[in-house]
């Protein structure tokens, strides 16, 4: 009897040790991609249509096929990924979530043509996640169980995108535009749900995604401006610092040298922005988007404009990889995330049929 128990124990720790390694990622080369698709996103419609005396009727049946285009992504609470789903749900838009084992969920939104954007994980312990709505004119928080609450914006037109926790623990958000004023604003969300927002003094600012800074400030990218700019949580003061001309400012990130780094998507750099507003630019390829720092203490970017990859820079502005997703499909990988598991979790807008979600491994 003891024998028998040995060798069902055996072979039953192997295939558990084996499965840990495949969900962490730490049996896979490093730059070891996987992509997993989205579900469909499509309708079928059929019509009937007959003649005056209502015989004679054609049967004809057309699909209608909607882009699930995955925009930001984040590390939820539960460990598992997080993403918004800018045509999800049928052009309605969802928040999605996926398991380090590929297993995914979407959840709708109630309002048709929302565009979802940016997302972020609650206050600790809140088991929640925040997210934006860009049409629909909301800040949305949504449970790890999939509970949505939905919080309307003073004034229509707003335009929310990126969103982040603060260091005063609300919840930040950028408008890129708002309604009947030519400047951008910066918008702050409580848990409970009251918001305050903040003018960027600047003429035609055009704020996109954001960031907690290693100075307790929030920081974003302007890219009606071209600039980086950053907000007081105290105050609410504005500043900001103006990149090159066209230079497209896209994601932005803390770094592991307590610096901000910033994305420009049609100036292929990455730049290094000090707290104090200094700022170094390094040349990158591909059009870099999103950016994260990796596990391997590297800045990691998705490469969308030109290529599409994912790359990787020391603090000192090497690019040390770029990994392609392939040359017969344009992805545009846009979020990047480090995720539970080791790896490094991304967004494929226009990967697969629908969207794609994208894990590579760093080491």
């Amino acid at each position: 009897m003891p024998r028998k128990r040995r060798r069902v124990l055996v072979p039953l720790v192997a295939a558990l040790l084996v499965e840990c390694l495949a969900s962490a990622g730490v049996s896979a080369a490093a730059g070891t991609i996987t992509e997993y698709s989205l579900p469909k996103n499509s309708s079928t419609t059929t019509t009937t249509p007959c003649n005056s005396s209502g015989h004679h009727c054609t049967k004809t049946t057309s699909t209608s096929a909607w882009c699930s285009c995955p925009a930001t992504i984040t590390t939820g609470p539960d460990g598992k990924l997080w993403f918004t789903e800018t045509g999800g749900a049928l052009g309605y838009g969802a928040v999605g979530t996926i398991s380090t084992t590929g297993a995914i969920i979407e959840y709708k939104l109630s309002t048709y043509n929302s565009i979802p954007v940016g997302i972020t994980a609650g206050p600790a312990g809140s088991m929640t996640l925040w997210f934006t709505e860009q049409n629909a004119n909301r800040v949305g928080q949504i449970t790890t169980g999939g509970s949505i609450t939905e919080y309307p914006l003073p004034i229509s037109g707003s335009q929310p995108r990126g969103i982040a926790l603060g260091s005063d623990g609300n919840l930040w958000f950028t408008e890129s535009r708002y309604s009947g004023v030519m400047t951008g604003y910066i918008g702050r969300i409580s848990a409970a749900g009251a918001i305050n927002e903040y003018q960027i003094p600047v003429a035609n600012s055009r704020p996109f995604l954001i960031t907690s800074g290693p100075d307790g400030n929030l920081w974003f990218t302007d890219e009606g401006t071209q600039s980086v700019g950053k907000i007081s949580t105290t105050t609410g003061a504005v500043t900001e610092y103006a990149l090159a001309n066209g230079s497209g400012p896209h994601g932005i990130t803390t770094g592991p040298d307590g610096n901000l780094w910033v994305t420009e998507a049609y100036a292929s750099n990455v730049d290094q922005v000090t707290p104090l507003g200094s700022i170094t630019v390094y040349a990158a390829p591909g059009g870099p988007a999103g950016i994260t720092t990796g596990p391997d203490n590297n800045l990691w970017f998705t490469e969308a404009t030109n290529t599409s990859g994912v790359g990787a820079m020391t603090v000192g502005g090497t690019v040390v990889a770029s990994y392609s997703l392939g040359t017969t499909q344009s992805k545009d990988p846009q979020g990047i995330t480090s995720g539970p598991d080791g790896r490094l979790w991304f967004t494929e807008e226009f990967g697969g049929t629908n969207g794609a979600i994208g894990a590579i491994t760093t080491s």
